[in-house]
């Protein structure tokens, strides 16, 4: 259900003149195939016309730094919507070699000046935007991002890493962040995974946004045909491409995300999303300080809207490239940690592992400085 260029550019322009396209125009847009005497439509019709209602209300306001949008998302129910922020970020993956991790946090102790703006756009990976479907593999998808942007900034050559072996392969046995594959898991856990076992390129395991059994304990009677007559080669540990280790950074603190960002490349955050369908463009500034954290994302890097002053953060999503600023969200940026910070009350909904119900405190925009994860590469060059 892509919709054409021209088609998309109609509802970018009426978006900007503030009046949004109808229901009907929607659904011939993105190829429903919604029965208009159905309860399906009915019941989209009403989700589609009250998001419409707050967007209008929200892009009337002059003093509004973000402009609300239509996107593919615009009928899809609450449950539909929470499956593609399934995350956790509380905890640390069971296993992972500590004095690995120690060695590299180094970097977090220099005080040199950093620069007001820094990007990594110009990564390959940054370039493919990523569309993770209705699977909840957003935590997968991110890993797999800063994996392939690290290898690139610190070996010169490019390589993908499979976030279908991710999905298939993550173990998850204290349910953090859902049960696992599609239904949730970590970036931690990802990245020890990898750590561990290494990982197959995409093209070796390519994505299908749902879950399946993990080529590493396939077997003659349970693996699909493809797997049998081309079994997935990868490499037998990180060391093979360079990876030395990865660290979770001080939680809810800025100078370690910010000066991640400057010095070693894209960073795996978490972040309260549930607002964010209705995403088009600008500066987004709108979740409380109170917010449920419940999706990974990539921070790409951050910088300075010149016209207005204001800081931001630029987020790579997982949604395609169809939502937002070409698959990406510029989120609001304060640069203390203690400038916008709350409380998550309610972390069984997206962080926290089973059983797991105290509220934690949450900083920065959406929560973004909560959770961040960077990996460590030994240079080639």
């Amino acid at each position: 259900m892509v919709a054409s260029r021209s088609a998309a550019l109609l509802l970018v322009t009426a978006a900007c003149a503030q009046e949004l396209p109808t229901f009907e125009s929607f659904v011939e847009l993105h190829e429903r195939s919604y029965h208009t005497s159905s309860a399906e439509f009915s019941q989209r019709q009403a989700l589609y016309d009250q998001r419409k209602a707050a967007a209008e209300q929200h892009n009337s306001n002059p003093q509004k730094m973000w402009t609300a949008g239509v996107n593919k998302l615009w009928d899809w129910t609450e449950p539909e919507l929470k499956s593609l922020r399934n995350y956790d970020g509380s905890v640390k993956a069971e296993g992972s070699s500590a004095g690995s991790i120690r060695k590299h946090a180094t970097f977090l102790q220099n005080t040199a000046e950093l620069p007001e703006e820094k990007f990594w756009t110009n990564l390959k990976t940054a370039q493919y935007i990523r569309n993770q479907g209705a699977c909840g593999s957003c935590w997968a998808v991110a890993a797999s991002t800063i994996l392939e942007g690290h290898v690139e900034i610190y070996t010169g050559k490019p390589r993908t890493f499979s976030v279908q072996e991710l999905v298939e392969c993550t173990p998850n046995p204290r349910h953090c962040g859902g049960d696992g594959g599609c239904k949730g898991a970590t970036a931690e856990l990802a990245m020890e995974w990898v750590m561990k076992n290494g990982c197959a390129e995409s093209s070796q395991n390519p994505y299908t946004a749902s879950d399946g059994m993990c080529p590493s304990t396939d077997t003659g009677a349970i693996a699909t045909m493809s797997k049998m007559l081309a079994p997935v080669a990868k490499a037998a540990s990180a060391a093979s491409f360079g990876m030395t280790g990865w660290e979770t950074l001080p939680k809810n603190e800025y100078q370690p995300l910010v000066r991640a960002l400057a010095e070693k490349g894209p960073v795996a955050v978490s972040a309260a999303a549930d607002a964010w369908f209705s995403y088009d463009s600008g500066i987004f500034n709108g979740c409380g300080k109170d917010a449920v954290v419940d999706h990974a994302v990539v921070a790409i890097g951050y910088g300075v809207d010149h016209t207005n002053g204001k800081k931001y953060w630029t987020i790579q999503n997982s949604w395609g490239a169809d939502w937002g600023e070409n698959g990406r969200i510029r989120l609001e940026r304060h640069d203390e940690s203690s400038g916008y910070c709350g409380m998550n009350n309610d972390p069984q909904k997206g962080i926290a592992c089973q059983g797991e119900t105290a509220p934690v405190p949450v900083c920065g925009m959406c929560g973004v400085l909560f959770d961040s994860v960077v990996p460590h590469f030994k240079s080639s060059l």
